[in-house]
């Protein structure tokens, strides 16, 4: 299970964290179902290599890009409106490829909506850090 520190401790980014996390844990154990459910219909996302993924990831793409382990760091959100809010961290992951293990660190940004009163991620985008 992965492991986050938050930066603020205001309830919208307590809230936003957590489910965060929860799309983490479903992705490292690829269960395609617990991960989707937190996205909108129309998620897309931007991947530290620069590859552009519209729609939810299935479980095949999940499990091609295994993770063994993840770390996020400053947490933060910034309410645009009542309904959407931007989130920002550093996440250290480590990746799983032919028995061998690899940490990397990236920057992500994540734009939150909500809807039917249910808080959403609608875009995802990672910016890989030296």
């Amino acid at each position: 299970m992965g492991e986050i520190q938050l930066a603020a401790a205001d309830w919208l980014t307590q809230l936003i964290a957590e489910r965060i996390r929860k799309i983490w844990d479903a992705y490292e154990a690829v269960d395609e179902d617990a991960h989707n459910e937190l996205l909108t219909e129309d998620y897309s996302a931007v991947h530290p290599d620069g590859s552009f993924h519209p729609g939810r990831p299935t479980a095949q793409e999940i499990a091609a890009a295994p993770i063994a382990g993840y770390w996020l760091t400053g947490m933060q959100t910034w309410p645009i409106t009542g309904e959407v809010t931007l989130a920002r961290y550093v996440a250290e992951v480590v990746v799983k490829s032919g028995g061998k293990a690899a940490r990397f660190r990236f920057a992500v940004g994540e734009l939150w909506v909500k809807r039917g009163g249910v808080w959403k991620c609608r875009y995802y985008q990672a910016t890989m850090l030296s």
